[in-house]
């Protein structure tokens, strides 16, 4: 009785310790706009809340890297993860002087 108990209780944490809630930190990522100048492309992006304004192609967003601009998107690298930001069509707007 006492072995086929013990066996239930380590059954029992194995399998709930498997499952628990994952505590790893996710950066929170937010397109805010893209736009062509003579000197290169840049991107306008938020991370975590703290805005990095216009940055470069090619250039660091917090721990992310630019690598590719396009109207309304963008593409950053972190280490071996790549990410696509893309604006959405309600976001977008166009200024007309």
């Amino acid at each position: 009785m006492k072995k086929s108990l013990i066996i239930f209780f380590i059954l029992l944490f194995s399998c709930t310790a498997s499952a628990g809630i994952s505590t790893k930190k996710q950066d929170i990522l937010k397109l805010i706009g893209t736009t062509y100048a003579p000197n290169g492309k840049f991107a306008w992006i938020e991370l975590n809340g703290e805005d990095y304004g216009w940055t470069r192609e090619g250039g660091n967003v917090g721990k992310y890297k630019i690598l590719i601009v396009e109207m309304g998107k963008v593409i950053v690298e972190m280490g071996k993860k790549t990410l696509v930001l893309v604006m959405l069509a309600d976001t977008q707007f166009e200024i007309k002087l």
